[in-house]
């Protein structure tokens, strides 16, 4: 086990992603999973033995989550599939079908009631084609995608704070973070600005103890925490230009888990950041809030 110290990152894993995004604590596995969108790939990091695994995805993998039964939920450019790590097997379960052609899945989030949130995006990252999503079950078994929200040209996050009814989500390309009111019935309204960034563009996030949002920057060298207030607590700096998503995890969840991405980058760029693309991981004094499992519905033979 590589032991890391106070908000100081240590490279776990020099994957060079090209775009490592997704990343997720296990805590069944005591392990880390994330994926490499443009390459088709995911990852698998164990926390004790440091043991690595790659599987071969059959598309684009945008997420991954733990679910109620033993298969991994996986978002895949086209939609949904589970994932059985025990056999490297994916199974297509659900079908996006958005009215732009040239969309795909990007970032995700499962709240406390095990639902699941997502986002669209324009895989040319030119039109705003997206929008952010609440995957629903039917009476007569029927999945469906519902809109929430649109008009993205990249979505990010999102992610929710239950217990003060907010979900926060963001237009990555135009630096802002959004917020919402949100209610258990899964329905959000009273959207307003949160943040408007002038350093890098807000792409993953994760929630700790005290609510205080952990943003990773696109572009912009590192994490920054923010207060509900939308003060700026702290930054932490990642050895990499590109930081993409965090997530909390350990036995006590005060270690951050955190993938970046090449994508973009010139050869200066990468002489600079050596270890841009890879997954890092650094201690933290609040512990972040555990991962929710997502709630295989009942109707599925899938579990």
């Amino acid at each position: 086990m590589i032991h890391t110290k106070f908000f100081e990152p240590v490279c776990l894993w020099d994957a060079k992603t090209l775009l490592g995004e997704g990343v997720v604590w296990v805590e069944r596995e005591q392990s880390v999973y994330f994926v490499n969108i443009l390459e088709k790939k995911i990852y698998k990091y164990h926390l004790q033995t440091q043991t690595k695994t790659i599987w071969n995805a059959p598309k684009q993998p945008t997420f991954i989550f733990p679910t109620t039964g033993h298969l991994l939920l996986c978002g895949m450019e086209d939609g949904l599939y589970w994932f059985d790590p025990a056999q490297g097997k994916f199974t297509q379960w659900f079908v996006m079908q958005e009215s732009h052609e040239g969309n795909r899945l990007n970032d995700g989030y499962i709240d406390s009631l095990g639902r699941l949130w997502f986002g669209t995006m324009d895989k040319q990252e030119q039109h705003p084609f997206g929008s952010l999503y609440l995957l629903d079950f039917q009476k007569d078994g029927k999945i469906c995608a519902v809109p929430q929200d649109s008009h993205y040209t990249v979505t990010n996050g999102p992610l929710i704070i239950e217990e003060q009814h907010k979900l926060y989500h963001n237009h990555s390309n135009e630096q802002i973070v959004y917020r919402f009111d949100w209610q258990d019935s899964g329905q959000i309204t009273n959207k307003e600005k949160f943040l408007e960034l002038d350093k890098g563009y807000p792409d993953g996030m994760a929630v700790d103890m005290a609510n205080h949002l952990w943003i990773c920057l696109f572009g912009g060298h590192q994490i920054s925490v923010y207060s509900v207030d939308a003060e700026l607590v702290q930054t932490i700096p990642i050895p990499s230009l590109n930081i993409t998503k965090i997530a909390f995890g350990g036995d006590d969840y005060k270690t951050a888990y955190v993938t970046t991405a090449t994508k973009g980058m010139t050869e200066a760029d990468k002489q600079l950041y050596p270890l841009a693309g890879g997954l890092f991981s650094f201690k933290v004094s609040t512990p972040g809030k555990p991962q929710n499992l997502f709630q295989i519905p009942e109707m599925s033979i899938l579990k």
